[in-house]
C-alpha cells in the first residue's frame, strides 16, 4: 500500500487505547517542558534539559501524528474539547501547591471509588467548536 492509503486507513479506524496513549505521551512531555521552564532563573533550570525535551517532543509528535489523526478525524470537536480539558487539568496540576496536590489526588481517588454516583450528580460540558 502507498503511504497516503495507509494514512487514510489509519485515520478511519476506530479510536482505541493505543491512540489515547499517543496523546498522553505528547502531553506528558509537554508538561515536563513547561515544568522545566518554570525553573528558569533558579539553579535547577537547565537549558540542555529544555533542548533535550524539545527534541523528544518533536520525535513524539512525529511518531504519534498518525495516532492523533485517528482521534481528530473521527471527531474533531470532541478531540479539541478533550485536549482543552486536559490542558486545563495540567495547568491546574502544575500551578497547585503541595497541599492542593494532595487534595486533588484525594478527590480523584474519590471520583474513581464513587464514579457511578458522581456521574449522576455532576456534569461536564464541552464547548461547541465553530
Amino acid at each position: 500500500m502507498k503511504q497516503k492509503e495507509l494514512e487514510h486507513q489509519e485515520e478511519s479506524e476506530p479510536i482505541n487505547d493505543r491512540h489515547l496513549n499517543y496523546l498522553k505521551c505528547v502531553l506528558i512531555s509537554q508538561l515536563l517542558l513547561e515544568a522545566n521552564d518554570e525553573l528558569q532563573g533558579s539553579n535547577a533550570f537547565k537549558q540542555n534539559v529544555k533542548l533535550q525535551v524539545n527534541k523528544t517532543n518533536a520525535i513524539l509528535e512525529r511518531v504519534y501524528k498518525q495516532g492523533f489523526n485517528v482521534i481528530y478525524h473521527n471527531n474533531p470537536e470532541m478531540c479539541t474539547n478533550v485536549l482543552n480539558k486536559i490542558d486545563s487539568l495540567i495547568h491546574k496540576i502544575k500551578t497547585a501547591s503541595i497541599d492542593e496536590l494532595v487534595m486533588i489526588d484525594a478527590l480523584v481517588d474519590n471520583y474513581f471509588e464513587n464514579k457511578d454516583e458522581l456521574i449522576k450528580t455532576q456534569k461536564a460540558e464541552f464547548n461547541k467548536i465553530d
